[in-house]
């Protein structure tokens, strides 16, 4: 993905950014709406939906002080005023620190923990308080932000919930990991806790209701919220959780051997920066770019040779926890711990064709895949790498993916099924079976997301070919993507399908179920996943499964004879497919 700028013509449509110093004196002469919140007054705008109604949007409102200086890499400290009594916040101000994945262009500053609030309605407090969704991007923890370009929420404001998108700190200004020099690691991770611990503060002023949150996320938002869930910090903050093609437990999501790669960065702007007070004075001065652009020479040749380039993202916090760790304790293990998410519910999910993201590089290389599908076996495969067994197994899993023919062009869309299956189909399986037999008071609601259509924005905009839902393909069927400048009519297909999704998502948002009994607008019922109690440790798991297509149904165990294939796997080496290899 973060190529994909060289492969089509769109340029990226910002809004423009306004300055944190600004005050009242400079608005434009447009319908304000003020909010009084804890650190001030913010000034927002209001706009028109899509069906003729209105919204607020309250844009760049910031939710910590600037991570700078002596703060950068540290958890965010709070912020206690605006600098000014009235904040203009029309436009929203600067991103994370990041390369654009669509322009590939260095973007946004270090004074970015600011967030946006969206409220269906023209401002006024009536009735009861709304749903809260509060939304973390994705991309890879190195690039993205919550703005409108990708993730204009309109189409689920028409649903009666108030949205919330958020920037948080990305690479290694995020998930820079030094303790010896009290960098606990995960400050990305602690910018997002800070945006739940502000909407408690302040969502009731927008008319939102702090005892109904739903956090939600896609890629590694999804991997962010499921953290969240599984932290007992995070998790008083909120009431329910939906991950979109990411779980903590996917080999892609923690970060190894994250100390020496910290002391790695350093020695390659300072080869001198030997104790661990050198390498955090080097990179406490360095310039934000230089850390940017030497945090790719951090991956190991391993990483590069499975398509794994994300060198910083989550740790496990070392020592006793504190009020703002999140991952205490590595998520597979916080996974086997019973109730730990107690009574939250959650929507688990993935796309059809998630890898079809990945063939973009691969497609360049075919004849690497062939000649070396050791890469292709996932490191919770408790096999030797190098080893007679290991070319045995990779030869296993050519020959099941691709038959005799091996990987060629014309098993391209085979070797896609492989890509989604081992960055996402594999360990999506084996958290929604720990879900289930861990977690008893947890309702867990499946999906698999199959619709290819007009708003599949990710794979149009990529120009990829083979059929099915790619990787972030589902983000549009919820949120606007402004950027591509693109839209479909809701009498249309897709403009169904969209329907369908948001009406789902926020049914969840308000009930906790995504097709409670009082919707009769759904022509099906969505079944949540069959818990496994302790006394049938042996019963073989059923994942139940809303595909979510043109015509939606309930199907059962998703993608089955390829997961059935990874289950002999895994019982081979590991003696069971939920006990994988750390």
């Amino acid at each position: 993905m973060l190529k994909c700028a060289q492969l089509f013509g769109y340029k990226r449509l910002c809004s423009a950014q306004v300055p944190l110093a600004s005050s009242v004196r400079w608005m434009r002469n447009i319908d304000r709406v003020n909010v009084k919140v804890h650190q001030g007054t913010v000034s927002g705008v209001k706009e028109q939906l899509p069906n003729g109604g209105v919204f607020c949007a309250f844009r760049g409102i910031p939710y910590a002080k600037p991570p700078v200086g002596e703060l950068r890499f540290r958890a965010p400290q709070p912020l206690d005023r605006f600098p000014y009594p009235v904040l203009d916040c029309s436009v929203e101000r600067d991103v994370c620190f990041s390369r654009n994945m669509f322009t590939q262009e260095l973007e946004g500053s270090e004074d970015c923990l600011h967030l946006n609030v969206y409220t269906p309605g023209a401002g006024e407090k009536a009735g009861q308080p709304l749903p809260v969704m509060v939304f973390i991007h994705g991309g890879a923890f190195l690039f993205g932000s919550g703005n409108g370009d990708c993730y204009s929420p309109e189409y689920l404001l028409q649903e009666e919930v108030i949205v919330v998108t958020l920037n948080y700190r990305l690479g290694a200004l995020g998930f820079l990991h030094l303790p010896s020099q009290g960098i606990e690691g995960n400050a990305g991770l602690k910018d997002q806790l800070a945006v739940l611990r502000w909407v408690q503060q302040n969502i009731a002023a927008f008319n939102g209701d702090p005892h109904n949150v739903t956090l939600f996320g896609e890629s590694a938002g999804a991997a962010s919220v499921h953290l969240h869930m599984l932290s007992p910090v995070s998790r008083q903050y909120f009431h329910r959780a939906i991950c979109q093609s990411g779980a903590s437990v996917m080999e892609w999501v923690m970060q190894r051997d994250s100390i020496n790669r910290t002391r790695s960065l350093a020695r390659h702007i300072d080869p001198d920066a030997k104790t661990d007070e050198q390498v955090y004075r080097t990179l406490l001065a360095a310039d934000k770019a230089q850390l940017m652009g030497l945090m790719l020479h951090t991956l190991s040749a391993d990483e590069k040779r499975r398509g794994l380039p994300m060198p910083f993202k989550p740790v496990v916090e070392e020592g006793e926890p504190g009020p703002d760790t999140v991952v205490p304790v590595h998520p597979f293990v916080a996974m086997q711990q019973r109730d730990r998410t107690g009574t939250m519910p959650i929507i688990f999910g993935n796309n059809d064709r998630e890898g079809t993201i990945m063939m973009m590089d691969a497609i360049k290389k075919l004849d690497l895949y062939d000649n070396d599908m050791a890469r292709m076996i996932p490191r919770t495969v408790n096999v030797a790498p190098g080893s007679a067994a290991c070319e045995q197994l990779a030869s296993e899993v050519k020959q099941f993916y691709c038959g005799a023919q091996g990987v060629t062009k014309e098993t391209a869309n085979q070797l896609a099924d492989l890509m989604t299956d081992y960055h996402f189909g594999i360990l999506a399986n084996t958290c929604a079976e720990l879900h289930a037999r861990y977690q008893p008071n947890s309702p867990m609601f499946y999906y698999q997301f199959s619709y290819d259509g007009e708003l599949n924005m990710y794979k149009k905009l990529l120009q990829l070919s083979i059929p099915g839902a790619c990787h972030a393909d589902e983000l549009s069927y919820l949120f606007l993507m402004r950027l591509a400048n693109y839209d479909v009519k809701p009498d249309t297909e897709a403009g169904r399908v969209r329907q369908l999704m948001c009406r789902l998502w926020t049914n969840f948002a308000k009930h906790g179920h995504p097709t409670p009994a009082n919707d009769e607008s759904l022509p099906f019922r969505w079944q949540p996943v069959d818990k496994i109690a302790p006394s049938a440790a042996s019963e073989s798991f059923r994942l139940q499964c809303l595909d979510i297509a043109a015509d939606p149904k309930m199907i059962t165990d998703p993608a089955k004879e390829r997961i059935d294939f990874w289950r002999t796997v895994y019982k081979r080496w590991n003696d069971d497919f939920l006990k994988v290899k750390l």
